[in-house]
Protein backbone atom coordinates (compact mmCIF):
# COMPACT_ATOMS: atom_id res chain seq x y z
CA UNK A 1 0.00 0.00 0.00
CA UNK A 2 3.08 2.06 0.61
CA UNK A 3 4.25 1.52 -2.48
CA UNK A 4 1.40 2.48 -3.89
CA UNK A 5 0.15 5.79 -2.74
CA UNK A 6 4.18 6.82 -3.53
CA UNK A 7 4.50 5.77 -6.80
CA UNK A 8 0.78 7.53 -7.41
CA UNK A 9 2.16 10.73 -5.98
CA UNK A 10 5.26 11.00 -8.10
CA UNK A 11 3.26 10.06 -11.48
CA UNK A 12 0.79 12.71 -10.27
CA UNK A 13 3.70 14.88 -10.32
CA UNK A 14 5.26 14.25 -13.13
CA UNK A 15 2.02 14.33 -15.58
CA UNK A 16 1.65 18.00 -13.77
CA UNK A 17 4.80 18.99 -14.01
CA UNK A 18 4.84 18.02 -17.76
CA UNK A 19 1.84 19.88 -18.20
CA UNK A 20 3.72 22.72 -16.83
CA UNK A 21 6.77 22.33 -18.53
CA UNK A 22 4.89 22.57 -21.94
CA UNK A 23 2.38 24.91 -21.68
CA UNK A 24 5.44 27.37 -20.24
CA UNK A 25 7.90 26.28 -22.97
CA UNK A 26 5.28 27.23 -25.77
CA UNK A 27 4.52 30.31 -24.16
CA UNK A 28 8.02 30.99 -23.77
CA UNK A 29 8.52 30.43 -27.65
CA UNK A 30 5.40 32.72 -28.34
CA UNK A 31 6.93 35.38 -26.72
CA UNK A 32 10.25 35.04 -28.12
CA UNK A 33 8.76 35.09 -31.67
CA UNK A 34 6.65 38.03 -30.99
CA UNK A 35 9.42 40.01 -29.48
CA UNK A 36 11.33 39.06 -32.50
CA UNK A 37 8.83 39.80 -35.29
CA UNK A 38 8.29 43.37 -33.23
CA UNK A 39 11.78 44.12 -33.31
CA UNK A 40 12.90 43.19 -37.61
CA UNK A 41 9.70 44.94 -38.04
CA UNK A 42 10.57 48.08 -36.21
CA UNK A 43 14.52 47.17 -38.23
CA UNK A 44 12.43 46.81 -41.39
CA UNK A 45 10.84 50.15 -41.21
CA UNK A 46 13.61 52.43 -40.17
CA UNK A 47 15.81 51.06 -43.24
CA UNK A 48 12.61 51.90 -45.09
CA UNK A 49 12.44 55.26 -44.21
CA UNK A 50 16.22 55.72 -44.47
CA UNK A 51 16.44 54.62 -48.41
CA UNK A 52 13.12 57.00 -48.95
CA UNK A 53 14.81 59.98 -47.29
CA UNK A 54 18.44 59.64 -48.24
CA UNK A 55 19.18 58.57 -52.10
CA UNK A 56 22.76 58.47 -51.46
CA UNK A 57 22.71 54.66 -49.87
CA UNK A 58 22.77 53.19 -52.90
CA UNK A 59 22.42 55.73 -55.98
CA UNK A 60 20.02 53.78 -59.23
CA UNK A 61 22.85 55.01 -61.44
CA UNK A 62 25.42 52.23 -59.86
CA UNK A 63 23.16 48.87 -60.75
CA UNK A 64 25.17 47.37 -57.83
CA UNK A 65 25.06 49.42 -55.13
CA UNK A 66 21.52 47.90 -54.00
CA UNK A 67 23.56 44.26 -53.60
CA UNK A 68 26.47 46.27 -51.65
CA UNK A 69 23.75 47.82 -49.29
CA UNK A 70 22.05 44.70 -49.02
CA UNK A 71 25.15 42.70 -47.97
CA UNK A 72 26.05 45.20 -45.40
CA UNK A 73 23.11 45.32 -44.06
CA UNK A 74 22.85 41.43 -43.62
CA UNK A 75 26.66 41.07 -42.47
CA UNK A 76 26.46 43.64 -39.89
CA UNK A 77 22.75 43.53 -38.24
CA UNK A 78 22.96 39.79 -38.40
CA UNK A 79 19.86 39.20 -40.75
CA UNK A 80 19.48 35.94 -42.57
CA UNK A 81 18.29 37.24 -45.59
CA UNK A 82 18.08 40.98 -46.97
CA UNK A 83 17.03 41.19 -49.94
CA UNK A 84 14.92 43.94 -52.31
CA UNK A 85 11.37 42.50 -53.42
CA UNK A 86 9.01 43.43 -56.45
CA UNK A 87 4.99 42.75 -55.48
CA UNK A 88 2.90 42.55 -59.20
CA UNK A 89 -0.32 42.27 -59.94
CA UNK A 90 -1.02 39.69 -62.28
CA UNK A 91 -3.28 39.86 -65.38
CA UNK A 92 -5.35 37.50 -63.30
CA UNK A 93 -5.68 40.39 -60.48
CA UNK A 94 -3.79 37.77 -58.29
CA UNK A 95 -0.57 39.33 -56.41
CA UNK A 96 3.06 37.74 -56.78
CA UNK A 97 6.39 38.34 -55.61
CA UNK A 98 9.95 37.70 -57.03
CA UNK A 99 12.26 36.63 -56.29
CA UNK A 100 10.17 34.34 -54.21
CA UNK A 101 11.97 34.45 -50.83
CA UNK A 102 13.64 30.82 -50.08
CA UNK A 103 13.62 30.79 -46.26
CA UNK A 104 9.75 31.47 -45.65
CA UNK A 105 8.18 31.35 -49.37
CA UNK A 106 5.66 33.65 -51.04
CA UNK A 107 2.46 32.76 -48.86
CA UNK A 108 4.11 34.13 -45.64
CA UNK A 109 4.08 37.71 -46.62
CA UNK A 110 0.67 39.72 -46.31
CA UNK A 111 0.94 40.74 -50.11
CA UNK A 112 -2.23 42.97 -49.90
CA UNK A 113 -0.41 45.13 -47.44
CA UNK A 114 2.62 45.80 -48.95
CA UNK A 115 0.27 46.89 -52.43
CA UNK A 116 -1.71 49.61 -49.63
CA UNK A 117 1.82 50.92 -48.33
CA UNK A 118 2.02 49.20 -45.22
CA UNK A 119 4.94 47.32 -43.44
CA UNK A 120 3.54 43.74 -42.74
CA UNK A 121 5.81 41.19 -40.67
CA UNK A 122 5.80 37.12 -39.33
CA UNK A 123 7.13 34.15 -38.06
CA UNK A 124 7.43 30.97 -40.50
CA UNK A 125 9.60 28.22 -39.60
CA UNK A 126 11.52 29.58 -36.82
CA UNK A 127 12.57 32.43 -39.47
CA UNK A 128 11.09 35.86 -38.09
CA UNK A 129 10.51 38.38 -41.44
CA UNK A 130 9.32 41.97 -42.11
CA UNK A 131 8.76 43.50 -45.49
CA UNK A 132 8.33 47.44 -45.86
CA UNK A 133 7.05 49.13 -48.91
CA UNK A 134 9.90 51.41 -51.01
CA UNK A 135 8.06 52.56 -53.79
CA UNK A 136 5.10 52.08 -55.94
CA UNK A 137 4.43 51.76 -59.65
CA UNK A 138 0.89 52.98 -60.62
CA UNK A 139 -1.15 51.07 -62.70
CA UNK A 140 -5.00 51.27 -64.44
CA UNK A 141 -7.87 52.66 -62.14
CA UNK A 142 -4.83 54.06 -59.60
CA UNK A 143 -4.44 50.95 -58.13
CA UNK A 144 -0.54 50.28 -57.61
CA UNK A 145 0.77 47.78 -60.20
CA UNK A 146 3.83 46.73 -59.30
CA UNK A 147 5.32 47.33 -55.59
CA UNK A 148 9.15 47.12 -54.37
CA UNK A 149 9.73 46.29 -51.06
CA UNK A 150 12.68 45.47 -48.54
CA UNK A 151 12.44 42.00 -47.34
CA UNK A 152 14.33 41.33 -44.14
CA UNK A 153 14.81 37.55 -42.78
CA UNK A 154 16.09 36.63 -39.43
CA UNK A 155 16.45 33.18 -37.37
CA UNK A 156 14.67 33.14 -34.36
CA UNK A 157 16.71 32.00 -31.32
CA UNK A 158 15.11 30.05 -28.55
CA UNK A 159 16.86 29.24 -25.71
CA UNK A 160 17.65 26.12 -24.49
CA UNK A 161 18.42 27.35 -21.24
CA UNK A 162 14.97 27.20 -20.78
CA UNK A 163 14.12 23.20 -21.18
CA UNK A 164 17.31 22.77 -19.22
CA UNK A 165 16.41 24.68 -16.21
CA UNK A 166 12.91 23.16 -16.26
CA UNK A 167 14.38 19.36 -16.52
CA UNK A 168 16.74 19.89 -13.87
CA UNK A 169 14.07 21.91 -11.53
CA UNK A 170 11.90 18.91 -12.63
CA UNK A 171 14.21 16.24 -11.48
CA UNK A 172 14.74 18.17 -8.01
CA UNK A 173 10.73 18.32 -7.40
CA UNK A 174 10.73 14.35 -8.01
CA UNK A 175 13.36 13.75 -5.64
CA UNK A 176 11.44 16.11 -2.88
CA UNK A 177 8.20 14.33 -3.45
CA UNK A 178 9.09 11.38 -3.54
CA UNK A 179 10.53 11.67 -0.15
CA UNK A 180 7.55 13.44 1.34
CA UNK A 181 5.25 10.74 -0.40
CA UNK A 182 6.78 8.03 1.52
CA UNK A 183 6.47 9.66 4.51
CA UNK A 184 2.97 10.38 4.35
CA UNK A 185 2.41 6.79 2.77
CA UNK A 186 4.07 4.99 5.84
CA UNK A 187 1.97 7.73 8.24
CA UNK A 188 -1.35 6.65 6.16
CA UNK A 189 -0.54 2.83 5.49
CA UNK A 190 0.48 2.02 8.66
CA UNK A 191 -2.80 3.10 10.69
CA UNK A 192 -4.87 1.38 8.01
CA UNK A 193 -2.92 -1.51 8.52
CA UNK A 194 -3.31 -1.16 12.03
CA UNK A 195 -6.87 -0.72 11.68
CA UNK A 196 -7.31 -3.45 9.54
CA UNK A 197 -5.52 -5.76 11.72
CA UNK A 198 -7.71 -4.80 14.62
CA UNK A 199 -11.12 -5.39 12.70
CA UNK A 200 -9.72 -8.85 11.71
CA UNK A 201 -9.29 -9.62 15.34
CA UNK A 202 -12.88 -8.41 16.24
CA UNK A 203 -13.96 -9.88 13.55
CA UNK A 204 -12.41 -13.32 15.14
CA UNK A 205 -14.40 -13.21 18.55
CA UNK A 206 -11.10 -10.64 20.01
CA UNK A 207 -13.60 -8.19 21.21
CA UNK A 208 -10.62 -6.55 23.31
CA UNK A 209 -8.86 -5.42 20.44
CA UNK A 210 -8.92 -1.56 20.12
CA UNK A 211 -6.70 0.46 18.05
CA UNK A 212 -3.89 2.44 19.87
CA UNK A 213 -4.40 6.42 19.26
CA UNK A 214 -0.86 8.33 18.00
CA UNK A 215 -0.13 11.49 18.14
CA UNK A 216 -0.05 13.50 15.08
CA UNK A 217 -2.70 11.30 13.52
CA UNK A 218 -4.48 12.21 10.27
CA UNK A 219 -8.33 13.43 11.58
CA UNK A 220 -9.94 10.93 9.20
CA UNK A 221 -7.12 8.18 10.67
CA UNK A 222 -8.06 8.83 14.03
CA UNK A 223 -11.91 8.98 13.52
CA UNK A 224 -11.44 5.55 11.80
CA UNK A 225 -9.56 4.47 15.25
CA UNK A 226 -11.99 5.72 16.68
CA UNK A 227 -14.77 3.99 15.09
CA UNK A 228 -13.32 0.65 15.89
CA UNK A 229 -12.76 0.90 19.11
CA UNK A 230 -16.25 2.53 19.97
CA UNK A 231 -17.96 -0.15 17.69
CA UNK A 232 -15.76 -3.28 19.85
CA UNK A 233 -16.74 -1.64 23.02
CA UNK A 234 -20.38 -1.88 21.71
CA UNK A 235 -20.19 -5.62 20.47
CA UNK A 236 -18.45 -6.37 23.85
CA UNK A 237 -21.57 -4.72 25.59
CA UNK A 238 -23.88 -6.54 23.34
CA UNK A 239 -21.89 -9.74 24.06
CA UNK A 240 -22.38 -9.45 28.03
CA UNK A 241 -25.84 -8.47 27.34
CA UNK A 242 -26.71 -11.55 25.46
CA UNK A 243 -25.09 -13.53 28.42
CA UNK A 244 -27.01 -12.50 30.76
CA UNK A 245 -30.47 -12.23 28.79
CA UNK A 246 -29.61 -15.96 27.61
CA UNK A 247 -28.97 -16.72 31.70
CA UNK A 248 -32.18 -14.77 32.42
CA UNK A 249 -34.16 -16.20 30.48
CA UNK A 250 -33.41 -19.89 31.11
CA UNK A 251 -33.43 -19.48 34.83
CA UNK A 252 -37.08 -17.99 33.75
CA UNK A 253 -37.83 -21.38 31.51
CA UNK A 254 -35.93 -23.91 33.79
CA UNK A 255 -37.86 -22.29 37.22
CA UNK A 256 -41.64 -23.11 35.99
CA UNK A 257 -40.87 -26.03 33.89
CA UNK A 258 -39.10 -27.70 37.43
CA UNK A 259 -42.60 -26.43 39.13
CA UNK A 260 -44.86 -28.32 36.45
CA UNK A 261 -42.78 -31.36 36.40
CA UNK A 262 -42.41 -31.61 39.87
CA UNK A 263 -46.00 -31.53 40.66
CA UNK A 264 -47.65 -32.95 37.58
CA UNK A 265 -45.33 -36.05 38.60
CA UNK A 266 -47.23 -36.15 41.71
CA UNK A 267 -50.22 -35.83 40.38
CA UNK A 268 -49.34 -39.02 38.16
CA UNK A 269 -48.18 -40.85 41.08
CA UNK A 270 -50.62 -39.28 43.47
CA UNK A 271 -48.36 -38.36 46.17
CA UNK A 272 -49.56 -34.62 45.93
CA UNK A 273 -51.38 -33.85 49.68
CA UNK A 274 -53.82 -31.47 47.65
CA UNK A 275 -53.87 -31.91 43.96
CA UNK A 276 -56.27 -29.48 42.86
CA UNK A 277 -53.50 -26.83 44.68
CA UNK A 278 -51.04 -28.74 42.57
CA UNK A 279 -53.15 -28.40 39.27
CA UNK A 280 -53.45 -24.70 39.91
CA UNK A 281 -49.79 -24.00 40.36
CA UNK A 282 -49.31 -26.23 37.17
CA UNK A 283 -51.54 -24.39 35.48
CA UNK A 284 -50.26 -20.77 36.83
CA UNK A 285 -46.61 -21.65 35.64
CA UNK A 286 -47.91 -22.58 32.37
CA UNK A 287 -49.15 -19.21 31.93
CA UNK A 288 -46.04 -18.13 32.65
CA UNK A 289 -44.22 -19.71 30.60
CA UNK A 290 -46.85 -18.91 27.83
CA UNK A 291 -46.12 -14.60 28.81
CA UNK A 292 -42.79 -15.68 28.75
CA UNK A 293 -42.59 -17.02 24.81
CA UNK A 294 -45.46 -14.33 23.97
CA UNK A 295 -43.18 -11.42 24.71
CA UNK A 296 -39.81 -13.73 22.88
CA UNK A 297 -42.32 -14.05 20.18
CA UNK A 298 -42.89 -10.35 19.92
CA UNK A 299 -39.63 -9.05 20.30
CA UNK A 300 -39.03 -11.52 17.01
CA UNK A 301 -42.19 -9.98 15.19
CA UNK A 302 -40.72 -6.49 15.76
CA UNK A 303 -37.20 -7.12 14.88
CA UNK A 304 -38.82 -8.54 11.12
CA UNK A 305 -41.69 -5.96 10.81
CA UNK A 306 -44.37 -8.98 10.81
CA UNK A 307 -46.73 -7.96 13.16
CA UNK A 308 -50.05 -5.57 12.42
CA UNK A 309 -51.47 -2.68 13.67
CA UNK A 310 -55.09 -1.58 13.14
CA UNK A 311 -55.49 1.91 14.67
CA UNK A 312 -59.28 3.37 15.72
CA UNK A 313 -60.87 5.84 17.54
CA UNK A 314 -60.60 5.03 20.93
CA UNK A 315 -60.83 6.23 24.13
CA UNK A 316 -57.63 6.31 25.94
CA UNK A 317 -58.33 6.45 29.36
CA UNK A 318 -61.02 3.59 29.18
CA UNK A 319 -58.07 1.01 27.65
CA UNK A 320 -55.63 2.28 29.42
CA UNK A 321 -57.59 1.91 32.94
CA UNK A 322 -59.04 -1.88 31.76
CA UNK A 323 -55.48 -2.83 31.05
CA UNK A 324 -54.05 -1.75 34.33
CA UNK A 325 -57.11 -2.82 36.49
CA UNK A 326 -56.61 -6.29 34.79
CA UNK A 327 -53.31 -6.75 36.98
CA UNK A 328 -54.92 -5.57 39.78
CA UNK A 329 -54.89 -9.51 41.31
CA UNK A 330 -50.87 -9.55 41.26
CA UNK A 331 -50.69 -6.24 42.90
CA UNK A 332 -52.96 -7.68 45.96
CA UNK A 333 -50.86 -10.68 45.68
CA UNK A 334 -47.61 -8.83 46.84
CA UNK A 335 -49.11 -5.80 49.02
CA UNK A 336 -48.84 -3.18 46.87
CA UNK A 337 -51.40 -0.57 46.34
CA UNK A 338 -52.34 -0.04 42.48
CA UNK A 339 -54.13 3.64 41.84
CA UNK A 340 -55.64 4.43 38.12
CA UNK A 341 -57.08 7.67 37.60
CA UNK A 342 -59.48 7.83 35.23
CA UNK A 343 -59.64 11.38 33.18
CA UNK A 344 -62.88 13.16 33.47
CA UNK A 345 -63.29 13.85 29.66
CA UNK A 346 -62.94 11.70 27.28
CA UNK A 347 -59.28 11.48 25.34
CA UNK A 348 -59.42 10.01 21.99
CA UNK A 349 -56.77 8.42 19.93
CA UNK A 350 -55.74 6.74 17.02
CA UNK A 351 -54.17 3.33 18.30
CA UNK A 352 -54.49 -0.12 18.21
CA UNK A 353 -56.73 -1.33 21.54
CA UNK A 354 -54.70 -4.54 22.02
CA UNK A 355 -51.07 -3.16 21.60
CA UNK A 356 -51.86 -0.24 23.46
CA UNK A 357 -53.35 -2.92 26.31
CA UNK A 358 -50.12 -4.65 26.19
CA UNK A 359 -48.16 -1.30 26.41
CA UNK A 360 -49.94 -0.44 29.60
CA UNK A 361 -49.96 -4.10 30.59
CA UNK A 362 -45.72 -4.01 30.20
CA UNK A 363 -45.12 -0.37 32.01
CA UNK A 364 -47.54 -1.36 35.14
CA UNK A 365 -45.49 -4.91 35.40
CA UNK A 366 -42.36 -3.04 35.19
CA UNK A 367 -43.49 -0.61 37.97
CA UNK A 368 -44.77 -3.93 40.43
CA UNK A 369 -41.36 -5.19 39.93
CA UNK A 370 -39.01 -2.00 41.70
CA UNK A 371 -42.12 -0.46 43.71
CA UNK A 372 -41.80 -0.33 47.40
CA UNK A 373 -45.67 -0.01 48.18
CA UNK A 374 -47.83 1.83 45.72
CA UNK A 375 -48.14 2.30 41.86
CA UNK A 376 -50.37 5.31 40.28
CA UNK A 377 -51.30 5.07 36.63
CA UNK A 378 -52.70 8.11 35.13
CA UNK A 379 -53.96 9.15 31.62
CA UNK A 380 -54.06 13.23 30.95
CA UNK A 381 -54.37 15.27 27.70
CA UNK A 382 -51.58 17.90 26.28
CA UNK A 383 -53.09 20.19 25.33
CA UNK A 384 -55.24 19.54 21.85
CA UNK A 385 -52.35 17.43 20.38
CA UNK A 386 -51.62 14.66 22.54
CA UNK A 387 -52.57 12.19 24.98
CA UNK A 388 -50.43 11.18 28.15
CA UNK A 389 -50.44 8.08 29.70
CA UNK A 390 -47.81 8.07 33.25
CA UNK A 391 -47.04 4.97 35.30
CA UNK A 392 -45.37 5.79 38.48
CA UNK A 393 -43.76 3.44 41.14
CA UNK A 394 -42.13 4.89 44.71
CA UNK A 395 -39.33 2.01 43.95
CA UNK A 396 -35.36 3.18 44.35
CA UNK A 397 -35.03 4.81 40.51
CA UNK A 398 -32.88 4.43 37.54
CA UNK A 399 -29.33 4.42 38.02
CA UNK A 400 -27.78 7.11 36.35
CA UNK A 401 -26.17 5.02 33.84
CA UNK A 402 -28.72 3.33 32.94
CA UNK A 403 -31.05 5.76 31.65
CA UNK A 404 -29.57 5.39 28.47
CA UNK A 405 -30.28 1.68 27.68
CA UNK A 406 -33.77 0.85 30.13
CA UNK A 407 -35.05 0.45 26.34
CA UNK A 408 -32.42 -1.62 25.03
CA UNK A 409 -33.15 -5.05 24.24
CA UNK A 410 -30.92 -8.19 26.40
CA UNK A 411 -30.87 -4.91 28.97
CA UNK A 412 -30.54 -6.02 32.78
CA UNK A 413 -30.74 -2.89 34.97
CA UNK A 414 -27.75 -2.37 37.51
CA UNK A 415 -30.51 -2.23 40.77
CA UNK A 416 -32.14 -5.76 41.24
CA UNK A 417 -35.77 -5.63 41.47
CA UNK A 418 -38.06 -5.47 44.70
CA UNK A 419 -40.05 -8.51 43.67
CA UNK A 420 -40.11 -10.79 40.57
CA UNK A 421 -42.38 -9.90 37.78
CA UNK A 422 -43.28 -9.90 34.23
CA UNK A 423 -40.33 -11.30 32.25
CA UNK A 424 -38.07 -8.79 31.38
CA UNK A 425 -38.48 -7.87 27.89
CA UNK A 426 -41.39 -5.31 28.38
CA UNK A 427 -39.96 -2.07 28.12
CA UNK A 428 -37.88 -3.05 24.86
CA UNK A 429 -41.53 -4.11 23.77
CA UNK A 430 -43.06 -0.75 24.76
CA UNK A 431 -40.57 1.47 22.82
CA UNK A 432 -41.25 -0.42 19.69
CA UNK A 433 -45.01 -0.19 19.81
CA UNK A 434 -45.26 3.40 21.18
CA UNK A 435 -43.05 3.71 17.60
CA UNK A 436 -45.28 2.10 15.85
CA UNK A 437 -47.96 3.82 16.88
CA UNK A 438 -46.91 7.46 16.12
CA UNK A 439 -45.77 8.02 19.74
CA UNK A 440 -42.79 8.55 21.95
CA UNK A 441 -41.69 7.48 25.60
CA UNK A 442 -40.60 9.55 27.78
CA UNK A 443 -38.47 8.85 31.39
CA UNK A 444 -38.34 10.98 34.79
CA UNK A 445 -36.13 9.21 37.07
CA UNK A 446 -35.78 10.26 40.63
CA UNK A 447 -39.34 11.90 40.81
CA UNK A 448 -39.04 12.27 44.43
CA UNK A 449 -35.95 12.75 46.79
CA UNK A 450 -36.63 8.98 47.86
CA UNK A 451 -36.65 7.98 44.54
CA UNK A 452 -39.32 7.14 42.40
CA UNK A 453 -39.95 6.45 38.23
CA UNK A 454 -42.15 7.73 36.06
CA UNK A 455 -42.41 6.51 32.68
CA UNK A 456 -44.61 8.30 30.02
CA UNK A 457 -46.28 7.58 27.08
CA UNK A 458 -47.29 10.23 24.73
CA UNK A 459 -49.63 9.35 21.77
CA UNK A 460 -50.97 11.60 19.34
CA UNK A 461 -54.44 13.15 19.83
CA UNK A 462 -56.82 12.08 16.96
CA UNK A 463 -59.35 15.34 16.15
CA UNK A 464 -62.75 15.09 15.01
CA UNK A 465 -63.40 14.31 11.30
CA UNK A 466 -59.27 13.29 11.74
CA UNK A 467 -58.91 10.21 8.72
CA UNK A 468 -58.07 6.70 10.54
CA UNK A 469 -54.40 5.58 9.68
CA UNK A 470 -53.60 1.84 9.55
CA UNK A 471 -50.25 0.66 10.19
CA UNK A 472 -48.83 -2.87 8.79
CA UNK A 473 -45.11 -3.67 9.63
Amino acid sequence: MRSRITVAVVAILVGALTIAGLISLSLERRAISTSAQAAILDQTVALTDSLKTDSTLFPRTDPTAEQRFLGIIKKVAGFESADVVVVERGTNGRLGVSPIPPLIGPKAIDLGRLVRGQATAGVSHEIAFAAAPLFSLPGSAGESRTTVALLLESTVSYSADSALYFVLAGVIALVVAAIVAAVIAQRISRRVVDASLTATRIAGGDLDARVEPRPNDYPELAGLGTSLNTMATALARARHLEREFLLSISHDLRTPLTSIRGYAEAIADRAAPDPVRAAEIVVKEAQRLERLIGDLLDLARLDARQFSLHPVALDAGRCVAEAAEALRYEFEASSVTLTVEKPPLELTVAADADRLAQVVANLVENALKFARGAVRVSTSAEGDHAVLVAVEDDGPGIAVEDMPHIFERLFTSSRRPTRAAGTGLGLAIVAELTDAMHGSVLVDSPITVAGGTRITVRLPRRRSGEPRRGVSR
